[in-house]
């Protein structure tokens, strides 16, 4: 499938989750509380940018790139996450630069993914959380973090991540 389509099947998922996300109970769902340390030098899972005038560029769009621990890494190359994978979605602006080409601008949030399937039962075995940038208080709200389980949900076959590793 080309790079273009899965993006748009990934927002088509997460258009679908938004139902779910409106209905959902506010329950104290608990998420990472904390920006892994040191997270940069953890596997490079893969960069990709989703450019002004795209339809998830209000909530995703920019540069982002994508980091996995080693548990995760394993995750991605079996198709099954253990309790303790973890996977952090770093997102930063876009800018032109003055020879015409685009480079990273300022951090906007960094996403986190915890596997613990006791502990996050709830939202599918994944906590979620989010930072805003400067930030280290999770921003999520229950609701929120019961969107981002419905919307991974449709990649159930794949751990639930949307991410996918390339030799």
């Amino acid at each position: 499938m080309r790079a273009d389509t899965r993006l748009f099947a990934w927002v088509l998922a997460a258009a679908a989750a938004l139902p779910a996300l409106a209905a959902a109970p506010e329950s104290k769902l608990p998420g990472p509380a904390e920006i892994p340390a040191g997270y940069r030098h953890w596997t490079h899972v893969k960069s990709g940018l989703i450019p002004p005038g795209h339809a998830a560029y209000a909530s995703f769009g920019g540069l982002h790139h994508i980091y996995a621990n080693d548990r995760a890494l394993a995750g991605y190359r079996d198709g099954r996450y253990a309790d303790g994978a973890v996977l952090v979605y770093d997102l930063f602006d876009t800018r032109d630069t003055a020879d015409g080409s685009l480079d990273q601008g300022p951090r906007r949030h960094i996403d986190v993914m915890v596997r613990d399937a006791r502990r996050y039962a709830a939202t599918g075995g994944w906590g979620y959380a989010e930072f805003a940038a400067g930030d280290t208080r999770d921003r999520l709200s229950d609701r929120q973090r019961n969107g981002c389980a419905a919307c991974h949900r449709s990649r159930e076959a794949q751990g639930q991540v949307f991410s996918e590793w390339k030799d």
